[in-house]
């Protein structure tokens, strides 16, 4: 990529991350490993992140349209995720640990019910006109350059063949300050605040993957680990955070005792893992604060 421009760099992204959304699309549509939409979701939560990288250099209302699309297949998406995550992370890892055996057959073919029904949403979304039509213009989109016109004014042409390399480090310098701005204060952090923490470190973790062959070595791949550990952690500490939101309506309706008390074991158990998470995560912070960013040493 070293030797690409700005506007080079960003169709090479975008272009990646779409065949990847597109190989996974029939995995999901099929339901045949849970993968399938959890990779289809990090590829569009990418395209996002590339789009929002690069609106910088490109004019925001070239890219917003298509930012709204990927915006609306991920959500579409969410829901059946939430249930195999719940499925997988929560009631799965508690099989046959609790003298509640009836309660944990009842709630996982709840569970099983509800994630039925929104793979039948899923493949609604993914038949739908909107959905092949963003597909195949996207695509067409990419393939022709669309943000590159050469009688656009010259400032904005020499900002699209810029130097990819010092477009990276700015860019690098900008995503960790603001994520270093999210993680003050981490012992009084809120649900929702170490909730926008997790976003920024997203945003981090994918500019640093879209520019990571222009800063190769140990440098980069220990940055990387930390930053990883930091992500997991918060994803954790996230899933418990909306728990509740998954599993209430689960329950509504649900008067069975025993059902109701492997309902109460489940968040018993995934809290002490929150509380474990929270203590390691501080750790976590800590080594990552004082990782030396690899880019830095390339200014």
């Amino acid at each position: 990529m070293n030797r690409h421009g700005v506007s080079d760099a960003f169709g090479l992204i975008l272009q990646h991350d779409l065949e990847a959304m597109c190989g996974w699309a029939p995995v999901a549509y099929e339901n045949s490993d849970c993968e399938g939409i959890h990779q289809m979701r990090v590829s569009l939560r990418r395209m996002r992140s590339a789009l929002s990288v690069f609106s910088r250099v490109i004019a925001p209302d070239l890219l917003s349209p298509w930012s709204d699309d990927m915006r609306w297949i991920a959500n579409a998406l969410g829901p059946a995720r939430d249930m195999d995550v719940f499925l997988n992370e929560s009631i799965s890892p508690l099989a046959g640990k609790t003298p509640f055996t009836h309660g944990e057959q009842v709630l996982r073919e709840l569970t099983r019910t509800r994630r039925d029904q929104l793979q039948l949403q899923l493949q609604q979304t993914l038949n739908s006109q909107r959905y092949q039509n963003f597909i195949k213009e996207f695509s067409k989109w990419l393939e022709n350059h669309g943000w590159f016109q050469w009688d656009m004014p010259a400032r904005d042409r020499l900002k699209m063949t810029q130097s990819v390399r010092d477009f990276a480090i700015r860019t690098l310098d900008r995503r960790l300050s603001k994520t270093c701005q999210r993680g003050k204060d981490l012992a009084s952090m809120s649900d929702e605040q170490l909730h926008e923490l997790r976003i920024e470190c997203k945003k981090l973790r994918y500019a640093t993957d879209f520019f990571s062959t222009l800063f190769p070595g140990d440098k980069l791949r220990n940055f990387v680990q930390n930053l990883k550990a930091i992500q997991n952690i918060l994803g954790l500490m996230n899933d418990v955070a909306v728990l509740p939101s998954v599993i209430d309506p689960l329950l509504e309706g649900v008067s069975d005792p025993e059902v109701l008390r492997f309902a109460g074991a489940v968040f018993g158990w995934r809290a002490k893992g929150y509380d474990d998470a929270r203590k390691l995560f501080e750790m976590r912070w800590s080594q990552f604060m004082v990782t030396s960013p690899p880019w830095q040493h390339d200014k």
